[in-house]
């Protein structure tokens, strides 16, 4: 895709997906490369780990053998039965194998050792049972022996272990800083080509900025015949260029049919009365004529655009919900539209509402996702909202609340409307759903104002009289005006 159409809201999305990736391809190899190298520290010192498990095993079991041997303690027996299961599990960790290395050498006497031990040991419990006196006293010495000759071993083969795992801990800690160094310099680089990124695009913002800045001024000095900036970038900054050149020429063009006007208006001085008046109404219809919907929207559009620059957010956001609510009443009026489309016309005339009036209006809405996409007649919803907000809710001086709910009941599709507002009286009622035009003084106090055409549409769409319903609990109460839309109407299709 070539640069020119992406947007910039495009690019920056670019930039920050490739300096993301980046960083997290950086990022999972340093978890793996450390998770390795977590990996071999363990390994390294399990060895250590096991024969420090082994030598306390050891030292409970030697405790529990001369506890019961000076007490017969029944718990010291059970102590020992346990603790010999433990340290013979224990015993399966050690080499077993005659293989020539000394630390392996080494573990394997200690294992065959510790059986030794368990085998005197368990003669001098059995010895103390039956009350050999002399018996358990030479085992006990026995084991005593053996213990002692067993802790010597454990600790030099685990000092063994200690000094040989130290040199592979001090290539595992060079890793490390190797792999900490390439870690910083790959941020650094990162960071490096991020700068040099975003200084290009500002680069390509700014530019086209100041040349149309110029060109703005010289055209704020009366200068209409300034050179107008091509470009054919269809980034925002084009959009606004191209709708600043539309709007340069259209004043050429308002400038040349006024010296038109005033050349006529000279050659029929006679009738200088009669020319005015045509020539007021020329003027009118012109201008009418130059309320083109699609240039307004342009036109708003490409202020939203430079609020947006600007990083006027709650401008941007103003404008362009105002260039939506006009887009759409244009385009729909009174053509099929769906219930997302007319909810998105409500929020939107709400927010327009709200930025005007301090945020005065809470809005609430509670709608089922699967009922967005059903038909129904455009430009419904906002008029009922427009009437409760003017009728409802103008004069009230508790907060003012919009309720708009869109549920399904039984073989209906059901959008309910409800203000917080003075209510309305059931003759009001009936007099709006019978399509009566209030009298004068119904208009002043009354809500009917703006439903009228809601109604008739309604009925003639859907030729049922009971499609629209409203309801009123008293002054002060709020007023429901709840639409009820056979389901019958399947969804609107979108190509």
């Amino acid at each position: 895709m070539n640069r020119g159409r992406w947007t910039f809201q495009a690019q920056i999305i670019c930039i920050f997906l490739l300096t993301f990736s980046v960083l997290f391809l950086v990022n999972l190899y340093m978890y793996s490369n450390m998770n390795t190298i977590i990996e071999n520290v363990d390994k390294t010192y399990v060895g250590n780990k096991n024969l420090m498990e082994i030598r306390g095993k050891l030292d409970e079991l030697q405790s529990c053998v001369t506890e019961y041997l000076n007490t017969r303690s029944i718990d010291s027996l059970n102590q020992f039965y346990n603790r010999e299961e433990e340290y013979r599990e224990l015993l399966e960790t050690l080499n077993h194998e005659i293989i020539g290395q000394a630390d392996l050498i080494m573990e394997k006497n200690i294992r065959n050792m510790s059986q030794s031990y368990l085998e005197v040991a368990n003669k001098a419990l059995n010895a103390k049972k039956e009350r050999d006196i002399e018996g358990y006293q030479e085992y006990y010495d026995e084991v005593q022996e053996m213990f002692g000759y067993l802790v010597t071993c454990i600790n030099s083969l685990n000092s063994t272990l200690f000094r040989n795992n130290s040199d592979t801990y001090d290539k595992l800690l060079d890793s490390v800083r190797f792999t900490e160094m390439m870690y910083s310099m790959v941020l650094m680089l990162t960071g490096f080509l991020n700068i040099c990124l975003i200084i290009v695009l500002i680069r390509r913002i700014t530019r086209p900025l100041l040349d149309l800045a110029q060109t703005a001024k010289e055209v704020g000095k009366g200068n209409l015949e300034v050179q107008l900036i091509e470009s054919n970038n269809q980034t925002e900054i084009g959009i606004v260029i191209r709708a600043f050149n539309q709007m340069v020429n259209s004043l050429k063009d308002y400038i040349e049919k006024l010296r038109k006007s005033v050349e006529a208006e000279s050659a029929l001085r006679e009738n200088t009365i009669l020319m005015e008046a045509y020539l007021k109404d020329a003027q009118l219809r012109y201008l009418q004529a130059q309320i083109n919907p699609h240039f307004l929207f342009n036109t708003l559009n490409a202020g939203a655009q430079l609020a947006m620059l600007e990083d006027a957010d709650k401008t941007y956001r103003y404008i362009h919900k105002v260039a939506d609510f006009f887009r759409y009443i244009v385009k729909k009026n009174d053509g099929l539209s769906t219930v997302s489309e007319e909810i998105e016309l409500v929020d939107d005339y709400i927010y327009i509402l709200n930025v005007r009036y301090a945020g005065e209006i809470y809005y609430q809405k509670c709608v089922e996702d699967e009922l967005l996409n059903i038909s129904m007649p455009g430009m419904i919803l906002q008029p009922i909202v427009e009437n409760c907000i003017k009728h409802g809710l103008h004069d009230i001086t508790w907060e003012k609340k919009i309720t708009l709910t869109v549920v399904r009941e039984s073989d209906h599709v059901v959008i309910s409307v409800r203000d917080n507002g003075i209510g309305m009286t059931q003759e009001q009622i009936n007099k709006i759903l019978s399509n009566k035009k209030p009298e004068k003084a119904d208009r002043e106090e009354g809500r009917g104002i703006g439903l009228d055409n809601v109604i008739t549409r309604l009925h003639t769409f859907y030729n049922d009289k009971d499609v629209i319903e409203i309801t009123s609990v008293g002054d002060n109460m709020g007023t429901e005006v709840a639409i009820y839309i056979p389901t019958a109407y399947k969804e609107k299709e979108h190509v």
